[in-house]
């Protein structure tokens, strides 16, 4: 007798659930998705001991019929693609045809069911599989499915289940991921006890942020609006000071499908240029639309994955989008007088992983070779020149009415009627900054006639230095400084490999070098902006920088990298600046492109308004 053996529908049906239901959490995303795909406006999530022990969905979509309701959970039943075609025009979330059969597998269902037209509703209770008779009632139009005692039949799977907190905490992540995706629907999710999460089905995707990470943040965040011929992006993003310690304030859709995409928050970050300060991520909520035959989204059966036909494109786009949003907006601090409460703004019942986020990480000190104070005073005259090549569109006045703070935000639970009022803080035509003095021995008072400006020498002079670089490199105005003693360095790999690729790039940036035995070479002349500096701590930090580098934009990121390490001449904290070397850094610091941020991603300047001085004066209240 042979040992191969058919299985049964039941433990077929239990094998494949694995691949669908892994936790509460994907029950409650496939519901959600088909709830959504009936055309819901109004989704409601109800859980009982985090999910495990009862997933209530309710929507007032248009419903199933009794025929439809009986087929419902057969596997690879579907009403969303009919034959292989329709597989590379996929509008829809759910197109398997497998989640409610996987889920009624695993657990105990109860479906209930009023199709739009229907005198009555049907329902039918289906228990690990097996399907019991339908009956009619009474219910309102809309789809009502109730999920209970999850994996009580395979009792291996329930065991790695986390506890109840973490498990809750995961649902209601998939809930607020659906209410970005769909600003239009109303959602609510709640427990036995309380309300977790609800948004009110307007269309604004500020009033969902407003929900997750209170009114305050959502107020600060950025719209991005770009087009191409076959693609559009939009949606918003966050300042630089609202930049995170992990990605998990990052969201991405594509034709209104939640997604994971290292390549466009790649793209994203590169819109930010050097205004993200090392180890944080940007915030934003970004919407993708593209002809569905762009876009594969048959990849995985969580479909969080997807691939596009061209690339490239969606991420170029992307990047242009961001730096566009960035470039014309006014990025600096402002001081209030009046301070609200300062609350977290963490999500709502993230589990404890993501309260890591709330604390911002220290900023980076950069411990480098002090370079002589007269060396540096000789050259101020060349290095604040004006560039005139640099971007004319000049820096920032002040509107009197601004009042935002990227420093301080506000309560999550406060009233706001209108959360999508964003801060107006377009860039003027012109700026001028007349410095006052120095204070504390690192900072320069300022002021522009609206506001009063402290600014950060060091981090300012950075920027200068920075921006007069890539001009140079650009310009081709760089020049290779020969070093009396070549410096022989040893390679890992990976970067003596990218070293070898780019080594006519780099002598372009001025950094000569040749190859020297397996993994060594042999530096013959740096930059001369590099003059005075530890040549070879930077040659070996950008000769490290090589490894990480990918993708279209290498060239450019290697000007960064090379541009950045040109700070290190910058004048430090305790140097005492002339008035007129004060000025020429005004001067410069103005006409740099982004005047608000030094190269690593820390702010220059902080601002107070004349309206802040009067407020805090009492000249008015």
């Amino acid at each position: 007798m042979g040992h191969i053996q058919l299985m049964s529908a039941a433990l077929a049906n239990q094998i494949a659930a694995g691949e669908v239901v892994v936790r509460p959490a994907s029950c409650v995303k496939e519901l959600i998705e088909n709830s959504l795909d009936a055309g819901a406006r109004a989704i409601q999530v109800h859980l009982r001991e985090g999910g495990i022990a009862e997933i209530v969905v309710i929507d007032d979509g248009q419903g199933m019929d009794e025929q439809d309701a009986a087929l419902a959970f057969r596997r690879h039943a579907t009403s969303k693609v009919y034959e292989p075609r329709d597989l590379v025009r996929i509008r829809t979330l759910g197109f398997r045809g497998e989640a409610l059969a996987s889920i009624a597998a695993v657990a105990r269902v109860r479906l209930t069911t009023r199709a739009v037209g229907a005198e009555t509703a049907v329902r039918v209770a289906v228990d690990g599989g097996e399907m019991g008779p339908l009956e009619k009632v009474g219910a309102p139009v809309g789809t009502r499915i109730e999920v209970r005692d999850l994996f009580y039949n395979t009792p291996a799977r329930l065991k790695y289940l986390r506890t109840v907190q973490t498990e809750q905490a995961r649902s209601v992540e998939v809930v607020q991921q659906a209410a970005l995706s769909r600003a239009d629907v109303a959602f609510s999710c709640q427990t036995e006890h309380h309300i977790l999460f609800q948004t009110p089905g307007n269309g604004d995707v500020r009033a969902v942020l407003a929900a997750l990470y209170g009114v305050g943040e959502a107020k600060q965040m950025l719209d991005v609006h770009a087009a191409s011929n076959d693609y559009r992006v939009y949606g918003v993003i966050g300042r630089p000071t609202q930049a995170r310690s992990s990605r998990g304030y990052a969201h991405l859709f594509v034709n209104g499908r939640p997604i994971r995409h290292p390549g466009i928050h790649q793209a994203v970050v590169q819109g930010y240029q050097n205004r993200l300060m090392v180890g944080k991520h940007p915030m934003y909520a970004l919407y993708i639309e593209m002809d569905p035959s762009l876009v594969d989204v048959n990849v995985h059966p969580h479909k969080a994955e997807v691939r596009f036909s061209e690339e490239p494109d969606v991420t170029r786009l992307v990047s242009q989008a961001v730096a566009t949003a960035l470039d014309g907006t006014l990025l600096a601090a402002t001081v209030r007088t009046r301070q609200p409460q300062v609350t977290s703004v963490q999500p709502l019942a993230l589990d404890w992983r993501g309260a890591r986020d709330a604390q911002a990480a220290p900023a980076r000190s950069s411990q480098t070779p002090v370079q002589s104070e007269k060396a540096v005073r000789e050259g101020l005259t060349e290095v604040y020149r004006p560039n005139e090549s640099a971007s004319k569109s000049g820096f920032p006045g002040q509107a009197k009415d601004q009042v935002g703070d990227p420093l301080a935000h506000e309560e999550p639970g406060a009233d706001v009627t209108n959360p999508h009022e964003t801060i107006r803080d377009e860039r003027p035509t012109e700026w001028s900054l007349r410095p006052i003095g120095q204070a504390l021995g690192m900072y320069i008072l300022a002021d522009d006639g609206e506001s009063l400006y402290i600014i950060d020498q060091h981090a300012a002079h950075e920027r200068v230095l920075y921006e007069d670089f890539l001009q140079k490199l650009r310009d081709r105005g760089v020049f290779a400084m020969p070093l009396l003693a070549p410096l022989e360095l040893t390679l890992p790999p990976v970067a003596f490999e990218r070293a070898m690729e780019v080594q006519q790039e780099l002598a372009n940036m001025g950094l000569t070098y040749e190859p020297f035995g397996a993994q060594q070479v042999v530096v013959r002349a740096v930059p001369d902006i590099w003059q005075g500096l530890d040549v070879q701590r930077l040659a070996v930090e950008v000769f490290d920088d090589l490894k990480a580098l990918q993708g279209d934009g290498v060239i450019e990121q290697m000007r960064l990298s090379v541009a950045t390490r040109a700070c290190k001449a910058a004048i430090k904290a305790n140097w005492t600046l002339s008035q007129p070397e004060m000025e020429a850094l005004c001067r410069s610091l103005v006409k740099c492109q982004d005047p608000f941020h030094c190269p690593h991603g820390r702010p220059i300047f902080v601002r107070m308004t004349n309206g802040e001085l009067e407020r805090a004066f009492r000249r008015i209240v």
